[in-house]
């Protein structure tokens, strides 16, 4: 190959995108729980609790991590109101859930708050595989 000037920007261009093809970076699967794992809230509803810390925002005195495991076909019923406030968010599969008035299918990666003392919630996993909710609980006391 005569090496010109088409050619050596050709094959500084191609030396140049061959550590961007081999360092793609490729996904990591989030933790599949067992079906033991955590506790039985309502059946086929398991808590993991993932951790607890003190809370750097005013008002709120803890912040938690959790994540709640519904099976196929597992439901968590309409509940008193919430005790703290709450973000939510959908890491695996779908729930159908209802929060407060609105009632909406929140798919992975959905996001949504419930409000201390105004908000009920309930989920329910029509799906066949495995949903994950995670909440972050907001706990002023």
């Amino acid at each position: 190959m005569k090496m010109n000037r088409r050619n050596a920007l050709a094959l500084g261009a191609a030396s140049l995108s061959a550590p961007l093809l081999v360092a793609k970076p490729t996904p990591v699967a989030a933790k599949a729980y067992g079906p033991t794992d955590g506790k039985e809230i309502f059946p086929g509803v398991r808590l993991i609790e993932l951790g607890t810390r003190d809370s750097h925002i005013k008002g709120y005195k803890t912040i938690a991590m959790e994540d709640v495991v519904y099976q196929p076909k597992g439901s968590s019923p309409l509940g008193d109101v919430m005790a703290d406030d709450m973000v939510c968010t959908v890491t695996e599969g779908e729930l159908e859930v209802t929060a407060g008035e609105k009632q909406f299918k929140a798919k992975e990666g959905d996001v949504w708050s419930c409000g201390k003392g105004s908000t009920k919630e309930a989920a329910t996993n029509n799906g066949t595989v495995v949903a994950v909710m995670r909440v972050i609980n907001l706990k002023a006391s």
